[in-house]
């Protein structure tokens, strides 16, 4: 099942209003790298993320059976293990 996902999502320079879903500090600079890094198998396109139409961003299809909140989850330790050095 395919699962979408948007750039927004990761970026901390703009506010869980305008769809941020992690906390500050998140790097969004390294997402792809994440995303291959667990072996997902995803595709891209530039679009418009409905909570900001007027900025043009990465829209990212995931092949995940589970749901989207335990996929961005998974993302979330996954960035934040490799950063730190340990595991959770």
């Amino acid at each position: 099942m395919k699962r979408i996902i948007w750039e927004s999502y990761f970026d901390s320079s703009i506010s869980r209003k305008y769809g941020r879903r992690v906390r500050r500090g998140f790097p969004k600079d390294r997402l792809f790298d994440i995303l291959n890094s667990l072996n997902l198998n995803y595709t891209f396109q530039d679009a418009k993320y409905p909570k900001i139409p007027w900025k043009t961003e990465k829209k990212i299809e995931v092949e995940w059976e589970e749901s989207k909140e335990k996929l961005i989850k998974k993302i979330i330790e996954k960035a934040f293990s490799d950063s730190s050095g340990n595991s959770r």
